[in-house]
């Protein structure tokens, strides 16, 4: 049976053939809206490779958390939705060889300006947060002078809306786990999973 709810004291019942289930509480991280911006960058990075040189690149893929800066949300009026603009700073992971052959690896960043249309909440005691993932995969990776890097970056950004609320769920109780299998390599297992009646 569906969940339903009753009307006159607003409290849900929720069943399952003759299995009450009961209703719980969970703190989560909800995400009230949220976009995918795509881009091709080209850009030439300073990468700190300690005190090694590169004398050509193997990669260059983002690592780590973005950070926002200068954030700012304006209202747009008539509409339940905000412009939204920010800087969004990612860091950077460079792969590469030294004239010897090695592979080493270097750290830079980079950043992106932001500017676009997302559906802030602008009630409620808890104000809503923007949180940006980045995914950076650099193409065509050329080096110069040892720590200048120039790349064709794949750029993907996912902006959310996010804040930590208490939701109301329905809920089965904790699951049972199953006891977990045993690998074995014993010659007979096969012999032995096998049925010993016909089927």
């Amino acid at each position: 049976m569906a969940c339903n709810f009753r009307n006159s004291n607003s409290s849900a019942l929720c069943c399952t053939g003759n299995s009450a289930c009961e209703k719980t509480c969970i703190e989560v991280k909800r995400v009230f809206d949220a976009c995918l911006q795509q881009r091709s960058v080209s850009t030439t990075l300073t990468v700190d490779f300690g005190s090694e040189t590169a004398t050509s690149i193997l990669s260059v893929n983002s690592s780590g958390e973005s950070t926002i800066s200068s954030l700012v949300v304006n209202p747009i009026a008539g509409t339940p939705n905000s412009r939204v603009s920010f800087t969004l700073t990612t860091p950077v992971t460079v792969t590469g060889t030294n004239s010897a052959g090695a592979t080493i690896t270097g750290t830079s960043s980079m950043s992106f300006d932001m500017d676009i249309v997302l559906r802030v909440p602008q009630d409620g005691v808890i104000a809503p947060q923007i949180d940006a993932t980045v995914v950076v995969v650099g193409l065509q990776n050329t080096v110069t002078a040892g720590n200048t890097v120039t790349t064709n970056a794949c750029v993907s950004i996912i902006t959310k809306v996010v804040a930590d609320v208490i939701l109301v769920v329905p809920s089965y109780g904790y699951p049972v786990l199953p006891p977990c299998q045993e690998y074995t390599q014993d010659i007979c297992s096969g012999v032995f999973n096998t049925p010993v009646f016909p089927r």
